[in-house]
């Protein structure tokens, strides 16, 4: 193999030819590789920048929340239009 970079399509083409275990033990490996906040997640999204962003994100919902402008409904209810297309009672 050579000393270059491979390209994106190579990576995946090349986990893919993997067995089922393996490919797993890759998805795995990523999964954990970007939720782990204490990892940095490249030049454009360094890992400070995405959890300052996930704080934001929270922080806005909560206001929502608590001013009223959206409201929120039981888990029960949610569960039951996710598995039967009912509409919010409203």
């Amino acid at each position: 193999m050579s000393d270059q970079l491979q390209s994106t399509e190579e990576i995946i083409a090349s986990a893919l030819a993997l067995s089922a275990a393996e490919r797993l033990a890759v998805l795995g490996a990523i999964h954990h590789s970007l939720a782990d906040p204490l990892l940095d997640h490249g030049p454009d999204d360094a890992a400070s920048d995405a959890q300052a962003a996930w704080q934001a994100e929270i922080a806005q919902r909560a206001a929502e929340i608590t001013s009223g402008d959206i409201m929120t409904i039981p888990a029960e209810e949610a569960e039951k239009m996710i598995r039967s297309d009912v509409p919010p009672a409203v």
